[in-house]
């Protein structure tokens, strides 16, 4: 397999394991559907990685020091690129069926338990992922702000 395919690959594999990352603990099965995700992505960063080639969205993590919940931030706004069937599985997933993320979907999954809402948004704001722009927060009329992959990062990964 190519370099070109096997970062597609990859890019639907992290797809596949943030829907799955979703399921846990709402779904049956989520965590077997996890298990098969790792055991396919594995060997395809490992075929990356004999490449000399770094997943771009690994080395974004890696250059700004994410954590994993950085990371998951960071998944969830690629989700549309995966399809609005992906975006639509992970927010219904997320208690909120919608056709984008919004911060109360990436609270859900990243920050659970926080029961005020003030708080949650604080916590969330500390992120590093936030904090240095590579995902920023789109103002909405319902006050939950849609979360947006910044420009440069989508030009980083390809997607623009």
């Amino acid at each position: 397999m190519g370099t070109g395919a096997l970062l597609r690959a990859v890019f639907r594999l992290e797809g596949e394991r943030t829907l799955a990352l979703c399921r846990l603990g709402r779904e049956p099965g989520a965590e077997a559907a996890l298990e098969d995700v790792e055991a396919r992505l594995t060997p395809a960063l490992a075929a990356l990685e004999a490449l000399g080639v770094a997943y771009p969205a690994h080395d974004v993590a890696r250059r700004y020091k994410f954590s994993d919940a950085d990371y998951l931030v960071l998944q969830l706004a690629l989700l549309p690129w995966q399809g609005l069937a992906a975006v639509q599985q992970a927010t219904a997933l997320l208690g909120d069926p919608g056709s984008e993320i919004r911060v109360s979907h990436v609270i859900a999954l990243v920050l659970p338990g926080h029961d005020d809402w003030e708080s949650a948004r604080n916590a969330l704001a500390s992120l590093r992922v936030l904090d240095e722009g590579i995902i920023t927060l789109s103002t909405r009329s319902d006050g939950d702000p849609a979360v947006v992959l910044s420009l440069s990062v989508r030009e980083l990964l390809g997607l623009e």
